[in-house]
């Protein structure tokens, strides 16, 4: 049964208004100022004088993108003048204001995204505890994909003792009855979250992230800056397109899978000014895969190489460093995560279930319990493991439970998306 759910058109203006009302006039004004003291601003445009930092953020504003080049732009940057004037009427201040204070945000977000990607003595280096894993299948239960979320967990209770993790079993569902579903739809383009990804079924089924050291400072493409491609894709080429097009104004720092329900899959992988891809070759595999910390495109693989090998030289660090433990580690578990899609189980929901619950020792683990065997360096925890069949527009989750039950533990809850146009 497919859950009731009622349309409702998405309001720029309105959205717009309604977060300024949040802000005020006051807390604007006090957010530039703050923003113009940010160290990567206060030489250049903390040095402008306010009339003249308003007219280049004005010119800016009104400078429309090249619709021939860009034409999906079109619909997204009409979009962005309403809410930003909804933005200026709801806070009570002149639109000036508001377009310098979201442009002056935007600036201090990508500087600081690069400064942690840079080397600046004497600051130390130390990796996220993260270790997410993803997959994406085409077998008997559909289009399906999985995402196993790790990240450094709160602190363990005194009582609390470790606990060796049991062989898989089929997991307990637990369906959710719901009520009307609200889906909010833009003037034109797709929904985009139409319970499993768009209208269309274009879904993306994990994101992992993986950063470069060194890398390229981020493109200033104010005032578009991400651009909702779900809302336009057809199908996963049409993804494709889309995301090379978009690759300067969707920077990112990650590892993406993304499929439809005809069975076409694509790895992404992007780091800010540059993008690789990994086609789903259904004529030899129908599963592909991504692990944090690691890109496996020939073009991607080399950039990130060479960047670290780069950062060594400059932080002088040797390759045994913990740092580059960390990636080796990546690398080590996409191959076994690549192992275990390859086994004879059916390349279904309980095949996948099966990657995704798999406690080989640690590197290798995709469920993980952070236990004696995990370095110190990467203690992680799996705080939840999502599944998303495409197919049948249908989403499994689960969450851990803080030291008490792990997510290969708990019930997965079902949540079934309305019937696709």
């Amino acid at each position: 049964m497919h859950p009731d759910f009622e349309i409702v058109p998405i309001i720029p203006f309105n959205d717009g208004q309604a977060e300024g009302k949040k802000l005020g006039r006051q807390k604007v004004r006090q957010a530039i100022r703050a923003a113009l003291k940010h160290i990567a601003l206060r030489e250049t445009l903390g040095a402008m004088s306010q009339a003249g930092l308003e007219r280049y953020v004005i010119n800016r504003l009104e400078t429309p993108p090249d619709f021939n080049q860009l034409p999906e732009l079109a619909d997204i940057y009409p979009e962005r003048i309403d809410y930003l004037r909804g933005f200026a009427q709801g806070a009570d201040c002149p639109l000036a204001e508001a377009a310098t204070l979201q442009y002056l945000e935007m600036r201090v977000l990508h500087d600081n995204w690069w400064r942690s990607l840079q080397c600046f003595p004497p600051q130390s280096r130390r990796m996220e505890e993260g270790h997410c894993s993803g997959a994406l299948m085409v077998g008997p239960d559909g289009v399906i994909g999985a995402h196993s979320l790790e990240s450094a967990p709160p602190p363990k209770p005194r009582s609390y003792r470790h606990r060796p993790a049991k062989p898989f079993r089929r997991l307990k569902p637990n369906i959710v009855r719901q009520g009307k579903i609200i889906l909010r739809r833009p003037r034109t383009g797709y929904v985009m979250e139409w319970g499993v990804g768009n209208e269309r079924g274009v879904a993306g089924v994990c994101a992992t992230s993986c950063s470069t050291f060194l890398d390229d400072p981020i493109e200033d493409t104010w005032p578009v800056n991400q651009v909702p491609l779900l809302r336009f894709a057809r199908d996963v080429r049409h993804l494709e397109e889309l995301i090379a097009r978009y690759a300067l104004h969707n920077w990112g720092r990650h590892s993406a899978i993304y499929g439809d329900p005809a069975g076409n899959a694509v790895a992404v992988e992007h780091s800010f000014r540059r993008v690789g891809f990994r086609r789903l070759d259904r004529n030899k595999a129908d599963v592909i895969w991504c692990t944090e910390g690691h890109f496996e495109s020939p073009e991607m693989n080399a950039f990130i190489r060479a960047r670290r090998l780069e950062y060594f030289n400059q932080a002088g660090k040797h390759l045994g460093a913990p740092d580059n433990e960390y990636f080796t580690d990546s690398a080590v578990r996409f191959v076994h995560i690549g192992q275990l899609c390859h086994e004879p189980w059916g390349l279904g929901l309980d095949h996948l279930r099966r990657v995704m619950t798999d406690h080989a020792p640690f590197p290798r683990a995709v469920c993980r319990h952070g236990g004696p065997d995990t370095a110190a360096y990467d203690t992680s925890v799996t705080m939840a493991s999502t599944m998303t069949n495409i197919t049948t527009n249908t989403s499994y989750i689960r969450r851990w439970k803080p030291w008490k039950k792990w997510c290969c533990q708990v019930p997965e809850t079902i949540t079934q998306g309305p019937a696709r146009p």
